[in-house]
């Protein structure tokens, strides 16, 4: 781990000095640190919250752009980020690469404990990953209008919350003239090289508490996963500290916000 350089992550912070909580939340594959903006600013949420800080992983958003990008890099990345910002009562959130974010964190470095975790709908196991970004970068973005790229985009993913998202990583070139061209404001070739590289197993001896949140229609996370999180979490309860929610699928916290917020809301009181 000493040889990995960290990166400065561009974040959002919100300050409600209200609880004693500073939540750190990490968004999932082309996402961004505005993902979870509305669902952290609901007051369920925030009534428990000194700060929230959301952050954008490497080679997304605003970050920098790297050649090399591992789970392992994206730990240090974090603990570098908790440490410059002199940040206590930690409890981290992480939705799909953000919760294998904080597997590796975790793995990582053993004794920077933090308060707790919220993981959203990934579980710890290996895996070859989907490879959808390299389809996403095959597409050709020139000369086309917003509505053809969206089009390709969603004729990937076959998914529309999703789609809708990874065309907020789409910006305009020229905008002064006629034929606007968009272009990948991520760093498309190493995170698609990222993503094929697959997944690890992560393991850890964390024994806080923990809340795992499910899309009951993932095709991620499924009812049988429940005991793989034991090599990460060996106190949790899987009966009790794992959650469903029903109707939704991988983008559980878009799909039932309601639900999201409430069993976020529940876990965060304990603090």
């Amino acid at each position: 781990m000493s040889l990995l350089k960290p990166i400065q992550n561009v974040f959002l912070r919100q300050d409600y000095n209200i609880g004693k909580i500073n939540l750190v939340v990490l968004h999932g594959l082309m996402g961004s640190k505005t993902n979870f903006k509305n669902l952290v600013n609901s007051t369920q949420i925030s009534k428990h919250l000194k700060s929230a800080y959301l952050l954008d992983a490497r080679n997304h958003g605003d970050s920098p752009q790297t050649q090399t990008m591992s789970y392992e890099e994206m730990a240090c990345d974090l603990r570098h980020f908790i440490a410059n910002h002199h940040l206590d009562n930690v409890v981290l959130l992480g939705h799909s690469m953000g919760g294998r974010i904080i597997f590796s964190y975790l793995e990582s470095f053993p004794n920077d404990r933090p308060l707790g975790n919220v993981i959203v709908d990934v579980g710890p196991g290996e895996g070859e990953g989907k490879n959808y970004v390299k389809k996403l970068q095959e597409i050709d973005l020139k000369n086309k209008s917003l509505k053809d790229i969206q089009d390709n985009i969603l004729e990937v993913l076959r998914n529309k919350e999703m789609t809708q998202l990874i065309m907020t990583n789409l910006v305009a070139t020229n905008k002064e003239a006629t034929n606007v061209n968009y272009v990948w404001r991520l760093n498309i070739e190493s995170i698609s090289e990222f993503q094929r590289q697959g997944h690890k197993e992560f393991r850890s001896t964390y024994d806080g508490p923990v809340c795992v949140i499910c899309g009951e229609r993932s095709d991620y996370v499924n009812q049988n996963d429940r005991a793989s999180f034991l090599q990460v979490f060996p106190k949790i309860d899987i009966n009790k500290d794992i959650h469903f929610i029903a109707g939704a699928g991988h983008w559980v916290q878009v799909e039932k916000p309601r639900e999201f917020i409430n069993l976020t809301s529940q876990y965060l009181s304990q603090f």
